[in-house]
């Protein structure tokens, strides 16, 4: 995955970039890089990403966000 990738993923989430961290299980200043394609994104973080893409597309995310605040 790119950072463009990571990035258009995470508008269409309409999450900032902290969120988009923090939803990932990462720190923001990895976050940033893997964004600005200062560092290579992980295999994890995208498919972590591509599954938040997932639950948005299908409906589920106020589930899931329900689900990660208890």
């Amino acid at each position: 995955m790119t950072a463009e990738e990571i990035e258009a993923i995470r508008q269409k989430l309409g999450w900032t970039q902290a969120v988009m961290a923090q939803r990932l299980a990462c720190d923001f200043v990895s976050y940033k890089r893997y964004a600005t394609n200062a560092r290579p994104v992980p295999r994890y973080i995208a498919r972590s990403a591509l599954l938040l893409e997932f639950i948005h597309d299908n409906g589920l995310m106020k589930a899931l966000e329900k689900a990660l605040d208890k």
